[in-house]
């Protein structure tokens, strides 16, 4: 019986990720990395760069280096001082992303339970898939990115000494420790749509029988940025969770990830409730 692990990245795994959104880390980032001499302070950053170029970033591999840099120039900055202060900033950015060592105990569980498969999925920049895929090895685990090429799903793994390659669908129990990593810029659409599970329902190549989604669907994001209004992280969830259930024939246990509460709660719970579906 397979058990899909449903975990989401940024506010989830990785509070740091959010964290750096806040006012203190936000602007210390914004000064470093040189966005702030080119006239980009906080307001300017969420309401001039984030809002309007989200719906494309998290939906194609331009990235967050080239968005930056093009909205920085559409302001008055030079091409390129602007391209070099966006890609520090979003190399700050993806190194402060790192997965929380309290969720450590859970991919150590999974481990043991053969029959789930670790799904990392996330709306997201292009190159957070780089950024996940180092936080996974240092967990000890392998990681294969889903990729989406002339109308097929595969997900595309590079272990030690060997060249990327795909998983033939059907085929991940032979590939112990590996968790796969769905990225909407990778994909092409957010985690809320169908076709975004289609797509890794293509990938898998296997009728998970349990779905366990963790994830604060946006609740946990600097409420500067739209993604975190209340209305919307309702609307978001309830749209994730029908498109799972349009797609998936399983059932399907939603554990929603909260700030505020202590995390190694949170990770005792997902835990147990993985070893009782097993």
């Amino acid at each position: 019986m397979a058990i899909l692990l449903i975990l989401d990245f940024s506010g989830t795994l990785s509070i740091a990720a959010v964290q750096f959104g806040t006012p203190e880390y936000l602007a210390r980032a914004l000064q470093e990395s040189g966005l702030a001499a080119l006239g980009v302070d906080e307001t300017v950053y969420w309401r001039e760069i984030v809002t309007p170029t989200w719906e494309e970033g998290s939906t194609s591999t331009v990235g967050l280096t080239n968005l930056i840099a093009r909205r920085v120039c559409a302001i008055g900055g030079a091409p390129e001082p602007a391209y070099q202060a966006a890609q520090r900033f979003t190399q700050m950015y993806m190194a402060a992303s790192a997965i929380d060592p309290a969720w450590q105990s859970l991919f150590d569980a999974v481990r043991s339970i053969p029959t789930v498969i670790p799904l990392i999925a996330t709306d997201h920049y292009a190159e957070a898939t780089l950024q996940i895929t180092t936080q996974l090895t240092a967990l000890g685990w392998q990681a294969a990115s889903l990729r989406v090429r002339r109308g097929h799903c595969r997900a595309i793994a590079q272990y030690k000494a060997t060249r990327p390659y795909a998983i033939v669908p059907g085929t991940l129990f032979n590939h112990r420790y590996t968790a796969l990593i769905a990225n909407s810029a990778d994909l092409g659409v957010i985690k809320a749509t169908p076709r975004f599970w289609q797509w890794v329902r293509m990938a898998l190549g296997v009728q998970p029988l349990r779905i366990v989604l963790v994830d604060d669907f946006g609740a946990s994001e600097n409420l500067a940025d739209f993604y975190a209004n209340p209305e919307r992280v309702t609307h978001r969830r309830q749209q994730t969770v029908a498109a799972l259930q349009r797609v998936f024939a399983a059932s399907i246990q939603t554990v929603q990830f909260v700030l505020d509460h202590p995390l190694d709660r949170t990770v005792t719970e997902v835990t147990e409730l993985i070893r009782r579906y097993q």
